[in-house]
């Protein structure tokens, strides 16, 4: 059968509803919810189940995304017997492996979370930038194009290494426009202009990862109790060097194809999705269209994993 990934996903696919029904149906979630927000300070249930302007905002949304995430984490391991041989998570999505692994405690999670939200917020208000996904362009070209506008504009670089064909570029605004225009010229079959708030995963965030390096430290954690792969290298957890590897995951790319073909060469053939959304269910079967790929976004698709393994 070979071995199952859980993969959890990231900022950016967050929307309002989610993770409701599961919450309905499964009454030893509410404890979950109830517990967030005591730690967040606000109702944590009215960001992402009802109507607001909050649930797009980096404040809110990535506290909403690591909730939802492993609400539903929950309810996979409790309703079926799939147990997985590896997490990574996207960006964000790596906080919700972390606390899978056992590494951190709900309660601290929950409160890193609040605070690599709040500092990414803060740098991108003191440090405005953008960021935008291109496509069909490869990494040595558009690594080169970021390289010589960087050089005249500052601050651009390749933040995410989504698929071999789909990259995404983050840096100062003037200089992201630039190389999505040379980008163009160089041939990208298509650029999209990301609704982020800032260059994340670039310098522009390296006051926020000073921050967390900090807070990381003042924290207790555990061994992994199963194995994850990092953002920040595309490889296994150096438990040894998390404060380190969790300081570098704000400020540096995300080797998401790095990642998905490491758990490949090492006997994955099962990835599950958990959280908002769909996107790295897509991403993998760009990077690699022969593996078994689900995403768990509601209860009907608990009810397909059920036999999907």
């Amino acid at each position: 059968m070979g071995k199952v990934a859980i993969l959890f996903a990231g900022q950016g696919s967050q929307y309002i509803g989610m993770g409701k029904d599961f919450y309905d149906k499964f009454s030893y979630l509410k404890d979950m919810y109830d517990k967030a927000s005591e730690i967040l300070g606000y109702n944590l249930k009215n960001i992402c189940f009802t109507d607001n302007n909050n649930i797009n905002k980096t404040l809110y949304t990535q506290s909403s995304v690591l909730v939802t995430s492993l609400a539903i984490y929950k309810v996979l391991v409790n309703e079926t017997n799939i147990r997985p041989d590896v997490y990574s998570g996207f960006s964000l999505g790596e906080y919700s492996a972390l606390h899978s692994a056992n590494i951190f405690t709900f309660d601290d999670i929950v409160y890193l979370v609040s605070k690599r939200a709040k500092y990414m917020e803060e740098c991108s208000i003191k440090n405005p930038g953008k960021m935008a996904a291109i496509i069909g362009l490869g990494k040595d070209i558009l690594g080169s194009i970021c390289q010589d506008v960087s050089m005249k504009k500052g601050i651009v670089t390749i933040a995410n290494y989504n698929s071999p064909k789909q990259l995404v570029i983050g840096g100062i605004t003037e200089a992201v426009e630039k190389v999505v225009e040379e980008a163009k010229n160089k041939g990208a079959k298509r650029v999209v202009n990301l609704n982020v708030s800032g260059g994340f995963h670039t310098e522009l965030m390296s006051e926020a990862a000073e921050k967390m390096y900090e807070e990381v430290k003042q924290i207790s954690y555990n061994k992994p109790s199963i194995s994850m792969v990092m953002n920040a290298t595309g490889n296994y957890l150096d438990i040894n060097k998390l404060p380190i590897l969790m300081k570098k995951q704000i400020k540096s790319s995300v080797y998401f194809t790095d990642s998905v073909m490491r758990m490949i060469d090492d006997g994955v053939e099962n990835f599950i999705e958990i959280g908002p959304g769909k996107v790295l269910s897509g991403l993998v079967k760009k990077i690699d269209r022969s593996k078994r790929v689900i995403s768990i976004n509601n209860t009907n698709d608990l009810e397909r994993v059920k036999t999907w393994i």
